[in-house]
């Protein structure tokens, strides 16, 4: 049974990606304590994303548990940024976060990371936030604030942003030129996301949670690898 004031480990590793050399905050993981207020942080150990096919999520966790001198036995909660994202980044996530919640009895939460993303914002709402970036379009929130998001966002393509009616989009370099210049000609603020652990840390205290078996990636389209299935028998006899 997990302690009478448990851990909250929070992995937010769902787009490794996004980050460049000038920002400090970087993929990672933390370690809070649940109390009456909330979160309390215990710290934040960062994933090395620049090595992306040697996969530093388990060390991160390794160094923070033993840096912090606690035990994974002493969670409670396993909070994940669940995307939308990379694919494979936000699959491991995933993984390891159901892993550790069913190996020490804890329990889970999936968080949207363009919420993680929205916590972090400065601008003035409402804004958006444009995640997952492919050909033409990317998977786009609206926020009045940084806590209140407006549905559980969409794709859009150039077409689509006039209808959000916001002076800032969140985005990070991979979202499609025309969608960037059509930004800008709307009076569109565009400004780099910021994927924060101890965002995603503060974010489970207010989420129910769950049962491992229940945790999900967030994939705004299908899997490349299923689209070319369909194609391919599409195209048969």
């Amino acid at each position: 049974m997990p302690p009478a004031q448990p851990l909250i480990l929070a992995i937010e590793t769902s787009n490794p990606s996004a980050w460049t050399p000038d920002q400090p905050i970087r993929a990672g993981v933390a370690l809070g304590l649940a109390d009456a207020g909330g979160v309390a942080p215990l710290g934040v150990e960062p994933v090395d994303v620049t090595k992306p096919h040697d996969d530093d999520l388990l060390p991160a966790i390794d160094r923070l548990f033993v840096r912090l001198g606690r035990r994974p036995a002493e969670l409670g909660l396993v909070a994940v940024s669940v995307g939308p994202g990379g694919y494979t980044a936000l699959r491991i996530a995933v993984t390891v976060g159901r892993f550790i919640a069913w190996s020490v009895g804890a329990r889970v939460v999936g968080i949207a990371s363009a919420r993680v993303v929205a916590a972090r914002v400065t601008e003035p709402g409402p804004f958006a936030v444009a995640l997952a970036s492919k050909g033409d379009d990317a998977f786009v929130t609206r926020f009045r604030s940084p806590n209140e998001p407006e549905g559980a966002g969409s794709l859009l393509d150039r077409d689509g942003l006039e209808g959000l009616s916001v002076r800032c989009l969140v985005a990070d370099r991979f979202l499609p030129e025309p969608m960037r210049a059509r930004a800008v000609d709307l009076g569109m603020r565009v400004v780099a996301p910021v994927f924060d652990p101890l965002a995603l840390l503060d974010l489970s205290s207010g989420s129910p949670p769950g049962d491992p078996a229940a945790l999900h990636p967030l994939y705004p389209r299908e899997p490349e690898a299923v689209v070319k299935w369909r194609a391919l028998r599409a195209r048969r006899p």
